[in-house]
């Protein structure tokens, strides 16, 4: 049934506005302009016509049963349009409007989530900001930008986080599939969203914002079962963010450490800022898993300590080069750089020292995942070193990730690495945040 909600032929946006602040009138907009090819119903009693399409005062007055009906009424109003709906047969209903349990409304929330569940309609929300999905054109969301196709969906609890996923997906030239606001989760939940995304063909990776589980148990089993990517950004970790939480989705915390212990049981990453999440969503939705034995290429000794370093720090193994390795090396490179692990090109950054070395790094058998590092300087042209990296990886099916490190003189390199589908960081300890994900999400597997 919850694919009747994310997959519907027909759509009724109930509480259709042509007032351009309502948003009735921004999701219905939304939908019509995003390219949705379904049957889409305005409905609103006081309209007669919205955005120049015919409009019914009643879910009950259209020509049709629909698989999804979005709400964006009053809170006051929501029980008797979901009786309405419920009346038609309509599959599911995704709860826009807010008023419920997060402002203490507890006994409303409670009262919808038992009339959808007396007419077997699955509920989204209420509280939520929608849901967007690429594959179908559908932006049935608040979210002014329809993104790319792609592989990541996301289910967050926060409206501004899907806002910002968005923008943050565009900025790097990353698709997305679904992005769902589960709001207050008076009904679906994390849990029932993870199951369907888990036999869903579109997603290749998952991402979470998490303000709190209810049913825990059910997502450990959930989430266990997956084994697509995931990766969690979970908050409230304070008891200042705790009460936040309560007051944004009527969340229940909880325990930190009980969700540490969670998440490890479930196989599910978790990310410890926002940055963590989307720079980890990028390589993991891109590369394949990392088996640990970590090869570090730079054109400058103090980014590949500092890379070095963080590895260190997070557990992860340098592996020594073999002698096979070490020797090949020292056929190409300078008088004054040593072949080792991490390897300094001592501020060589040609087309053809790049290539070199970095196909003779993924060729060891020991290293398992490379990161090439670039430190942009003036007499080189940084798009040569990335179409090196670029060249170099075909015919290995070992992730690599780079960090381009430069100001606007770097761009066109950095779109072009992009365009090539390699994870690119503007800093090598976030590029080492995200590699370590991508070995952390090898070992769940491993598990398995």
């Amino acid at each position: 049934m919850i694919s009747k909600v994310f997959e519907p032929d027909s759509i009724a946006v109930i509480g259709a506005s042509s007032n351009r602040e309502k948003w009735g009138h921004r999701i219905l907009d939304n939908i019509i302009s995003g390219g949705y090819a379904g049957v889409v119903y305005p409905v609103n009693p006081n309209k007669d016509e919205v955005l120049g399409m015919r409009c019914y005062p009643s879910v009950l007055n259209l020509p049709h049963r629909v698989d999804l009906g979005i709400i964006a009424v009053p809170a006051g109003s929501v029980p008797a349009v979901l009786e309405e709906c419920g009346r038609k047969g309509t599959r599911g209903v995704v709860i826009v409007s807010a008023g419920f349990g997060e402002v203490g409304n507890t006994e409303l929330e409670d009262r919808v989530r038992d009339i959808a569940r007396d007419y077997e309609m699955r509920m989204i929300g209420p509280n939520t900001f929608g849901f967007i999905n690429t594959h179908l054109h559908l932006n049935a969301s608040i979210i002014p930008e329809m993104p790319e196709k792609g592989g990541i969906s996301f289910v967050t609890q926060s409206g501004t986080f899907g806002l910002a996923l968005v923008d943050w997906a565009a900025s790097q030239q990353m698709g997305l599939h679904l992005v769902v606001g589960v709001g207050n989760k008076a009904d679906v939940d994390d849990s029932d969203i993870l199951a369907y995304m888990s036999a869903d063909r579109h997603t290749k990776m998952i991402m979470m914002y998490i303000e709190g589980i209810e049913r825990g148990r059910r997502f450990i089993d959930v989430a266990s079962r997956i084994r697509k990517p995931i990766i969690a950004l979970k908050t409230g970790r304070s008891q200042a963010g705790s009460k936040a939480a309560l007051s944004h989705t009527g969340s229940l915390a909880g325990a930190d450490r009980i969700y540490d212990g969670a998440f490890k049981q479930a196989g599910v990453i978790r990310a410890g800022t926002l940055e963590e999440l989307f720079d980890s969503a990028l390589a993991l939705s891109i590369s394949p898993p990392a088996g640990d034995g970590i090869g570090i290429i730079s054109n400058g000794g103090g980014a590949s300590i500092l890379a070095a370093d963080l590895c260190e720090d997070l557990g992860l193994h340098l592996p020594d080069l073999s002698e096979r390795t070490v020797r090949m090396l020292t056929g190409v490179l300078s008088a004054i750089a040593t072949p080792a692990n991490p390897l300094d090109t001592a501020g060589n950054g040609s087309y053809e020292m790049f290539k070199a070395v970095t196909d003779i790094m993924l060729s060891d058998r020991s290293i398992n995942a490379l990161l090439v590092i670039y430190v942009h300087a003036e007499m080189v042209d940084p798009c040569l070193p990335a179409e090196a990296v670029i060249d170099a990886r075909e015919g290995y099916d070992k992730p690599v990730i780079t960090s381009w490190i430069g100001g606007t003189s770097i761009e066109a390199a950095v779109k072009l690495l992009e365009k090539n589908r390699i994870p690119n960081y503007p800093l090598p300890e976030r590029a080492v945040v995200a590699l370590n994900n991508l070995v952390r999400h090898k070992r769940i597997l491993q598990k398995r």
